[in-house]
């Protein structure tokens, strides 16, 4: 038997609220433990010393006394009294709390990581930013046609040579 179970049971022992069988288990523990022997006349020491202190009456005019100070101590509202004057706070945090139950219960959007070729793809891109700045120039050669001397070259033929 370990003692700190049998610390736990000394106490019932000791003011007579432990069965027969954990009072002989203790006490067995006891007559072989000598630390457990000390904790047990420490604790016999104490609950004949609080026996021996003579009970304490109340004076006749203890229970009006205590009666009055109660009378006199304002009474607590009750748990839903408060909210009868501040409807307005209790509506504005009833919404919040709708709004923060909304947004929790909103499907979220899930997107696809970028693959590593992909991020490569989108670096090589940043990379040559200059020459995509005049992108737009490159790739639009309507402006060309449009100056002066400029011919068709769509409708002469072209030669094999």
């Amino acid at each position: 038997m370990d003692c700190e179970r049998i610390e736990a049971a000394l106490l019932a022992v000791v003011d007579g609220r432990a069965a027969k069988q954990e009072r002989e288990r203790v006490e067995g523990h006891v007559a072989a433990c000598g630390a457990c022997a000390r904790r047990m006349e420490e604790m016999q020491g104490v609950w004949s010393d609080l026996d021996s202190l003579r009970a304490v009456e109340p004076s006749p005019s203890f229970d009006a006394r205590l009666r009055a100070r109660m009378a006199e101590q304002p009474a607590r509202p009750r748990f839903f009294e408060w909210m009868t004057g501040n409807m307005r706070l209790v509506a504005v945090v009833a919404a919040l709390v709708a709004v923060a139950v909304w947004i929790s219960l909103r499907p979220t959007i899930q997107r696809p990581a970028p693959s590593s070729a992909q991020a490569q793809q989108d670096f090589a891109v940043v990379k040559n930013l200059p020459v995509l700045e005049n992108y737009d120039v490159v790739a639009n050669f309507d402006v060309l046609s449009d100056l002066p001397g400029a011919e068709d070259t769509s409708t002469q033929p072209q030669s094999l040579e």
